[in-house]
């Protein structure tokens, strides 16, 4: 089986909506450091205006990190690991046949079982062929390493 990555966000990537997301973050930056230059020192200089700044910063280095790909929300599944990524603060964390004793797969979510405990990926309604897809090759993964898989219908 080759390596499949899902994505798991609720909108879908294109090559040029990544780009024209860091465009628009390199242009919210250069307009965010043009009007730190015209305010320094005048009246325009107040509380409100320096936090407008700060914040208009922010999302543009959310839009350049967005654009590069560090804030995307996904799942890979190889011959020998799955790799998740659930939310942009933590890491990436790694199945392998060794560290994953049982997955208990639902409509609308999956739920990994190891020793440390569960971790619940919940895949949503948005795209339902896309959710099929991502459980069928969670499936199949566990299948090859001879992981239990048990179908729930009820929620979590």
């Amino acid at each position: 089986m080759n390596e499949r990555r899902f994505n798991i966000d609720l909108y879908e990537t294109s090559k040029t909506g990544r780009i024209l997301r860091i465009a628009l973050g390199a242009v919210c930056i250069v307009a965010t450091v043009w009007f730190i230059g015209n305010i320094s020192g005048t009246e325009a200089s107040t509380a409100s205006a320096w936090i407008a700044m700060l914040f208009l910063l922010l999302i543009s280095l959310w839009l350049i990190a967005s654009g590069l790909g560090y804030t995307d929300r996904y799942i890979i599944i190889a011959e020998e690991k799955m790799t998740l990524r659930k939310n942009i603060i933590t890491s990436p964390v790694i199945f392998t046949a060794e560290n994953l004793k049982r997955v208990e797969l639902m409509p609308l979510s999956v739920i990994f079982i190891t020793d440390a405990g569960r971790m619940v990926l919940k895949l949503g309604t948005y795209y339902p062929e896309h959710s099929a897809s991502v459980m069928e090759a969670v499936e199949e993964f566990c299948s090859r390493n001879n992981i239990e898989v048990t179908f729930t219908e009820s929620g979590i």
